[in-house]
């Protein structure tokens, strides 16, 4: 039996069994800790490697343990035997003595400081140390105290005054990676149940927006209340909020709230489509109703005081002279007109993905070889794979020298006579400058496949400045990607000032193509900046940014994006297979 947690830096637990979230963090605050303690690259990446595993596990680590104890955490990949003992340990007692020593070598409110989006490990002890604070609270006064102005200059202090503000005003919305897997599980259990004949997510999770609010479901069932007796039993439910006759709300184990509602088969269309949203989408659909003598209901369309009922979403639209519009385009940016004059692109599907061209290996910052991110790559059914690691600007992500890309090379080609294959292809991930050159030689990268280009450091210059580095890359004839172009990092890092349509015109002009990077902590470009860089003919790459085995199966989520986007097959360059491809890239 798993035992309750003691109180430790996250609150007061007691009696809750960890999450997978709860026990990544633990795991990525450890491998923050040992980069501070004695900067041990492979200890570090071997905690991070764990923690990502962890993250988008679809199922919960509690559960594998309790059916298969130490040796079941083993097979977890990304997971040893050294890190499955310690994760054992927290579960089975509630604490970890190896996480609490290493904290313990730190001041307490180091750990908290972490927490703060653009607050590392060296500038959380630089501030605990420094300024001696008890309470997150008390940062801004110390800040501008005048032992704050001596440790931090004034940019500084304003970045890390900008992440305090933003983590104080940050909603309960989740990111769609950790709303997904939730989902999932409670729309596998809905559609179990065997008076469920049909059962779909709705709201912004089934629109699939980067981060998503409550989770929640509409149902056929030809006995809603065994169907709510069923649900709210589920091992799932932490609290039932309510259970009428037609709709039941309960929160979810992992501490967000679900709505389940049922409707009769012959509504079941209208609610789906009332219930998808979006709420901008749903009142130009309704004024365009009311224009031509309907009105619209999660019942159904009256005409006439005559109601008119529909099994299917195509129903709804279909009575209002219109084609059935996909989830992701509902946000009123021209949907309705589009499907009222049969204009709606034949939007890009996740098996339209024939390679990615953004995959880091263990020679920069990633957490596997290159041959284990080839393999992993093969069985999800890629045709070909750009190792693209990190050049020698980004030190902090191990980038690579010129001779070490050359050492890489040779590697490369001997990986390569083990998969017939898979097209493995030498990439790399360059840095533009803080003046807008690039830190390794034309020379060098001459010799690469495929060149992407990413701006890392001096992410705060002014719209001018950012978009001249920008340009100066795109025109060099040796980059074939910009990499991540706005540098968000959702909910942690907003974007940097860039003149987008001069940007965009420029790639277009040039044939460099943009990346939608599909790292469900990036989901960048996003996607009403991909609608406008469509209209100016630009082409695009979408990308995994791949560190680890386990996530190069996020390509769905960039997908996502370019759906949102309003992206077709044609508008994404590595849906082509590689000998068409290789004519498109510079």
């Amino acid at each position: 039996m798993i035992k309750g947690r003691k109180e430790t830096f996250w609150g007061n637990l007691i009696n809750m069994t960890f999450t997978n979230t709860q026990i990544a963090a633990i795991l990525r605050e450890i491998a923050e800790l040992l980069s501070l303690k004695d900067g041990n690259r492979f200890r570090t990446m071997a905690y991070e490697r764990a923690a990502t595993s962890i993250e988008f596990l679809d199922r919960d680590v509690a559960d594998i343990y309790t059916e298969k104890g130490v040796k079941g955490l083993d097979t977890i990949e990304g997971i040893g035997s050294s890190i499955a003992q310690k994760i054992a340990e927290l579960l089975e007692t509630g604490h970890l003595v190896y996480y609490e020593r290493l904290r313990e070598q730190f001041p307490a409110i180091t750990a908290k400081l972490l927490a703060i989006p653009g607050i590392g490990p060296k500038t959380a002890r630089s501030i605990a140390e420094g300024l001696k604070i008890e309470t997150i609270d008390a940062l801004p006064d110390a800040l501008n105290s005048t032992e704050g102005k001596e440790l931090f200059g004034p940019k500084t202090r304003e970045k890390i005054l900008r992440g305090y503000y933003a983590r104080a005003t940050q909603t309960r919305r989740l990111p769609l990676f950790r709303a997904e897997p939730i989902a999932e599980e409670v729309l596998s259990a809905l559609r179990s149940e065997r008076h469920v004949t049909e059962a779909d997510a709705v709201g912004s999770l089934r629109r699939h927006r980067e981060t998503v609010g409550d989770i929640d479901f509409v149902a056929v069932s030809t006995e809603p209340p065994a169907t709510f007796d069923f649900i709210v039993n589920q091992p799932f439910v932490r609290k039932v909020l309510a259970k009428g006759i037609n709709k039941t709300t309960f929160i979810h184990a992992r501490d967000i709230q679900i709505d389940i509602e049922i409707l009769p088969r012959e509504n079941y269309g209208s609610l789906l489509q009332y219930l998808t949203g979006s709420k901008e989408h749903n009142i130009v659909l309704r004024t365009y109703a009311e224009s031509k003598g309907f009105s619209l209901s999660e019942w159904g369309i009256k005409k006439d005081d005559k109601l008119i009922t529909c099994h299917t979403e195509v129903c709804v639209y279909g009575h209002l002279g219109m084609a059935w519009i996909p989830p992701e385009l509902r946000e009123d940016r021209g949907e309705i007109k589009a499907a009222l004059f049969d204009q709606l692109p034949a939007l890009i599907e996740e098996r339209d993905i024939r390679g990615d061209l953004h995959v880091h290996s263990n020679w920069s910052d990633g957490q596997a070889s290159i041959a284990e991110m080839a393999s992993a790559a093969q069985k999800l059914g890629r045709e070909y794979i750009a190792i693209s690691d990190h050049t020698v600007g980004l030190g902090v992500a191990h980038g690579l020298s010129e001779a070490e890309i050359r050492q890489r090379q040779k590697k490369i080609g001997s990986v390569r006579k083990d998969f017939p294959h898979l097209k493995i292809l030498s990439g790399l991930e360059v840095n533009i400058l803080a003046d807008g050159k690039l830190d390794i030689s034309d020379e060098v990268l001459a010799e690469m496949d495929v060149v992407t280009a990413s701006i890392h450091s001096a992410l705060g210059q002014s719209e001018e400045r950012i978009t001249a580095r920008f340009l100066r890359a795109m025109n060099n004839p040796n980059v074939d990607i910009i990499g991540h172009p706005s540098g968000r990092i959702i909910s942690e890092r907003s974007e940097s000032a860039v003149d987008w349509p001069t940007f965009f015109r420029r790639a277009a002009e040039t044939g460099t193509a943009i990346e939608i990077n599909a790292s469900p902590y990036r989901l960048d470009l996003k996607d009403t900046l991909v609608q406008q860089a469509k209209e100016y003919g630009a082409k695009f790459i979408i990308s995994t940014d791949a560190h680890s085995p386990p996530e190069l199966a996020h390509m769905r989520y960039g997908v996502y994006v370019a759906r949102r986007g309003w992206l077709e097959k044609e508008d994404v360059l590595n849906t082509l297979p590689f000998p068409k491809l290789k004519r498109r890239l510079k």
